[in-house]
């Protein structure tokens, strides 16, 4: 059992990273992948190389962290009680972006990926520029998305600490 400074604690930092992590991921598709579509192909796809990059350090670390916070509250409430369901509910969505990362947008990431690396000859594989486009819009989609599986993880944390 916790203390009530630890609960709370817990809370206010499950809460503010689920929120502002999901914040900075739907914001990458909402600010990024236009401007990405503004710019020839090859820059473009440097560009989302590095934003790749970066990302991949940053954004499932604090996904972890929040989901990590809301397990714990979910360990430390009553058992049959339905705050461990919500903060169990918040954790599974604080953490959901893995699984969706995995699953759904690799197949585009990695087409991305590899047309980049191959440069101009890539995208003339591809498909052209059409299709580099259609991939970054894909992108953009299903990384908005990403981040409200994990906005949607942080709100169930809220409701529960409010319930609390």
């Amino acid at each position: 059992m916790s203390t009530p400074l630890q609960t709370l604690s817990l809370q206010i930092f499950g809460i503010s990273t689920g929120f502002i992590t999901a914040g900075a991921i739907t914001a990458l598709s909402y600010s990024t992948v236009p401007i990405f579509l503004e710019h020839p192909d090859e820059v473009s796809l440097r560009h989302l190389r590095a934003l790749f990059s970066s990302g991949s350090h940053i954004f499932p670390q604090l996904a972890t962290a929040a989901s990590t916070a809301f397990g714990i509250l979910a360990y430390n409430a009553p058992s049959g009680n339905s705050l461990r369901i919500q903060y169990i509910l918040a954790a599974a969505g604080s953490i959901g972006i893995a699984p969706f990362t995995i699953f759904v947008m690799k197949p585009t990431n990695m087409t991305l990926k590899e047309i980049g690396e191959e440069g101009q000859g890539g995208i003339k594989k591809s498909g052209g520029e059409q299709r580099v486009q259609e991939l970054l819009r894909r992108f953009g989609r299903l990384n908005a998305i990403r981040g409200g599986i994990l906005a949607l993880g942080a709100a169930v944390g809220l409701k529960a600490a409010l319930s609390s």
